[in-house]
C-alpha cells in the first residue's frame, strides 16, 4: 500500500506509510540483488523473523500538542515524532545510509516528486541521533535516528 497523501481521519497511521514509501522509494538498498524476494528493505517495524541486513524500520515515537491553529480557524496542528533506525553490517555502512535517509527528508521538505508539503508535513527537525552497536566485529550496527515534523490537520 503506497500512501500518496496524508487522510485527517488515519493521519497516525497514513504519516508512518507515508514516510516508510518515499524512503523505500528514494534511498538505495546496498544489497538489492541479494535481498531474498520475501524480505523488504524499508520496515515500519522490526521483524519477528530473520533478516537480511541492512535494513531501516519506521515507528512512531511520540504525538503531541495537537491544537488549533487560530480562533477562527478550524485547522490543527500536532507534532509527529518518528524513529528511524538503520540496522547495517558494519559501521560504513551504517553512517552511509544515515546520512542518505536525513539527506532525503531534509531535502524533499518543499520539493521532489512526492512534496511533503502537500501531505501537510511541515518543519523536518532531527531531534537525535544515537548510535545502539552490538559489539565485535560480527555485531549488528545500528543508528537510532529520532525526527519530528509539524502536523497541520484539516488542510
Amino acid at each position: 500500500m503506497t500512501v500518496t497523501s496524508i487522510n485527517t481521519n488515519t493521519f497516525l497511521s497514513d504519516f508512518i506509510i507515508f514516510l516508510r514509501d518515499d524512503l523505500r522509494d528514494n534511498i538505495t538498498d546496498p544489497i538489492v540483488s541479494f535481498r531474498p524476494s520475501n524480505e523488504r528493505f524499508v520496515l515500519t517495524a522490526y521483524p519477528q523473523r530473520a533478516v537480511t541486513y541492512p535494513i531501516i524500520t519506521v515507528k512512531d515515537v511520540n504525538s503531541e500538542g495537537l491544537s488549533r491553529l487560530g480562533m477562527q480557524s478550524e485547522l490543527h496542528s500536532m507534532r509527529l515524532s518518528l524513529e528511524i533506525r538503520i540496522w547495517a553490517r558494519n559501521i560504513k555502512e551504517k553512517d552511509e545510509l544515515t546520512q542518505q535517509v536525513i539527506n532525503r527528508l531534509r531535502s524533499t521538505q518543499f520539493s521532489g516528486a512526492a512534496p511533503k508539503s502537500t501531505a501537510n508535513i511541515h518543519d523536518f527537525n532531527v531531534l537525535s541521533a544515537v548510535n545502539i552497536d552490538e559489539p565485535g566485529d560480527g555485531g549488528v550496527k545500528s543508528k537510532v535516528i529520532e525526527v519530528e515534523y509539524f502536523y497541520i490537520l484539516g488542510a
